[in-house]
């Protein structure tokens, strides 16, 4: 198995505070195994043209609170007591926060799906998010490429495989304004239900033919999906939680439920291309929350992607049947036409009146 294979589509320029010379300082926490700002090549080149980004370790003499926006993505090791301690109080100061993290990893190269807990969780629980460890699976989806060997040939092939979901379902909302299709690798459903006087506003679901299934779990690669696999729709993925979240100003966080969607490795390194829409959703994210200004909204933004409409099973072998054989049916008719139309000339010619 290799890895998952994105949609492929073109970056458009995008336009933001023309004239400004001022830049918001937006730290990436790390120290909890968290990708380091290298690691988004793509993303860093969008959000340095206004923004100054740079990396944060948590220590004692850390002041987070000259950080306009704080980003957490996919740490993979434990959040000390202190540490947690320190985000609260960031936030008690109305601070805003990036979260992404991964609840559930999967392992191609052994078929397994695992939970992943850092203590970021039940950090989030206390304040009434939920993302649990689920996997979400969708139906529009990515693929994998599978090798098999037949003899001493290898063959590749490209199967659909719905824990990666391709998403687009997005809110009306700045920060997923102009966006098409994301996809996420192992994703998980992002929920609420603390105190009503949070605003909890879902910014990315899932397609209308999607479900979960609980970590651990064994991935079945050539698993015929059907229509009972994919029981539920709009499945939460991406979100925002506004209010006193923890003190008494008004602070905000934007949540999603994979930690994996806007990293490709660094530039001088040859990592990955993402979709142009994944890095503008981390793009927009961190530009919608640092942003006083509201001049997030006149981004200039073109297509980046165009989804095909799904397919039922049915149509799907219906049209390949009608493909494959309307050509050979009218050969088949022109032939006939053809045939019977020399008999006629044959038998005109064999008739007495026939002016030669």
């Amino acid at each position: 198995l290799t890895d998952v294979t994105g949609v492929q589509t073109c970056a458009l320029p995008i336009f933001r505070k023309l004239g400004s010379d001022e830049r918001n300082l937006v730290g990436f926490i790390q120290g909890h195994g968290e990708p380091t700002t290298t690691m988004f090549a793509q993303a860093m080149e969008a959000l340095n043209v206004i923004n100054q980004v740079e990396g944060v370790n948590l220590t004692d003499s850390t002041y987070l609170a000259r950080y306009k926006t704080l980003v957490i993505i996919a740490p993979t090791d434990s959040f000390p007591a202190g540490h947690l301690a320190m985000l609260d109080e960031y936030l008690a100061g109305g601070g805003n926060m990036v979260v992404a993290i991964n609840r559930v990893n999967g392992d191609l190269q052994r078929a397994m799906g695992m939970e992943v807990t850092t203590g970021l969780e039940s950090w989030l629980e206390k304040k009434g998010i939920r993302i649990s460890p689920d996997f979400i699976v969708d139906a529009n989806c990515g693929s994998v490429s599978v090798v098999q060997q037949q003899g001493f040939f290898s063959i590749s092939s490209q199967l659909s495989f719905p824990y990666l979901p391709i998403l687009s379902v997005f809110a009306d909302h700045p920060v997923t304004s102009g966006l098409e299709a994301v996809i996420m690798q192992f994703a998980s459903p992002v929920s609420f239900s603390g105190d009503t006087t949070l605003r909890f506003t879902p910014l990315v679901m899932s397609s209308d033919k999607s479900g979960t299934q609980t970590a651990p779990l064994w991935f079945n690669i050539e698993k015929k999906w059907g229509q009972s696999d994919f029981p539920l729709k709009r499945i939460v993925a991406g979100a925002l939680l506004e209010g006193k979240i923890s003190g008494a100003n008004h602070a905000r966080m934007i949540l999603f439920g994979d930690g994996d969607f806007a990293v490709n490795g660094p530039s001088n390194q040859g990592g990955h291309q993402l979709s142009p829409d994944n890095v503008n959703l981390l793009v927009n994210s961190i530009d919608w929350l640092s942003d006083d200004t509201g001049l997030i909204g006149l981004r200039t933004r073109g297509i980046t992607s165009r989804m095909l409409d799904p397919v039922e099973d049915g149509k799907k072998n219906f049209l390949k049947w009608f493909n494959l054989l309307l050509p050979v049916v009218l050969i088949i008719l022109y032939g006939f036409f053809r045939m019977q139309r020399n008999r006629m000339k044959r038998e005109k010619r064999k008739s007495d009146d026939y002016n030669r």
